[in-house]
C-alpha cells in the first residue's frame, strides 16, 4: 500500500476510534506524512450527527475524530462530485437482482467517497464495510456470497459492472486492521516490548468486535506468520 494519501470511510474511522486505535492515524501521518482525507458526508456521519443529536453511544468516537480533524491528521476536502456519486449509486444499486428486484448495495456516503477518490486520483480507500469493499475488489465474490445467503440465483448486470469497474480501476480497498498491521510493521507497538505480538493480536480482535470485517482465521494466520 502507498500510504501517502488515504481516503477514509466512516466505518473505518469508527472502528479505529471505538477500539482506541486512532493513534495509528497520527503515527502514519507523522511517519509517512500520510494525508487521511474525508468528504463532508463522512464528517457529518462521524462527527456532526452524533454530537448534534446527542447520541451518547457514539459521542466519544465523534470527539476523537473531531480532534483528529482539528489536529490536521484528517483533512476534509469538499469537491463537486454529486454527478459521479449519483452514477456510482445507479450502477451499484442496479447491478445485482434477486427475484427480479435490484439489491441496494451502496449508500450515498460510500458513493461520494468513491467519486471523490476518482476526482482526486486517490487509489487507497480505507473502508471496513464489507459490501462496498468487495464490490471494488471482487464483485463476483459478493454475487456468490449473496446467492448462498438468499439461496437463489442472483442476476448480474454485466454492463453496470463494467462501468463501475472502470470508475474504481486502480483503487485499493484497505481495512482498519490492515492499517494497524502497516503501523505494527513500522514499529507502532514497540513500546509493548516482548508483548508487542500479543498486543497486535488483541488489537486486531478489538477491531473485529468494533465493526471491522476481518475474520478470526485471518487474524490467526497473520499472527502465526510473524511468530
Amino acid at each position: 500500500m502507498q500510504t501517502k494519501d488515504v481516503l477514509c470511510d466512516s466505518s473505518s474511522l469508527i472502528s479505529l476510534t471505538d477500539s482506541g486505535l486512532e493513534s495509528t492515524l497520527y503515527f502514519l501521518h507523522q511517519k509517512f506524512n500520510s494525508r487521511f482525507i474525508i468528504p463532508p458526508s463522512v464528517e457529518y456521519e462521524c462527527i456532526t450527527r452524533p454530537l448534534d443529536n446527542h447520541v451518547k453511544q457514539y459521542a466519544f468516537s465523534a470527539l476523537k475524530i473531531k480532534k483528529a480533524l482539528n489536529d490536521k491528521v484528517l483533512t476534509k476536502i469538499d469537491s463537486d462530485v454529486e454527478s459521479l456519486a449519483n452514477e456510482v449509486l445507479r450502477l451499484t444499486n442496479t447491478m445485482l437482482y434477486v427475484r427480479g428486484k435490484p439489491l441496494k448495495l451502496v449508500h450515498l456516503g460510500e458513493a461520494e467517497m468513491i467519486a471523490l477518490a476518482k476526482e482526486l486520483g486517490v487509489t487507497n480507500i480505507l473502508i471496513d464495510e464489507r459490501t462496498t469493499r468487495m464490490l471494488i475488489e471482487a464483485p463476483f465474490r459478493i454475487k456468490e456470497h449473496l446467492e448462498q445467503e438468499f439461496g437463489v440465483n442472483i442476476l448480474l448486470n454485466s454492463e453496470n459492472l463494467r462501468k463501475f469497474s472502470e470508475i474504481v480501476k486502480g483503487m485499493q480497498a484497505i481495512r482498519s486492521s490492515e492499517l494497524l498491521i502497516i503501523s505494527y510493521e513500522n514499529n507502532y507497538l514497540d513500546s509493548f516490548g516482548d508483548l508487542k505480538k500479543d498486543a497486535l493480536a488483541a488489537a486486531l480482535h478489538k477491531l473485529k468486535f468494533s465493526g471491522c470485517s476481518i475474520r478470526f482465521d485471518e487474524i490467526e494466520a497473520y499472527i502465526h506468520s510473524i511468530y
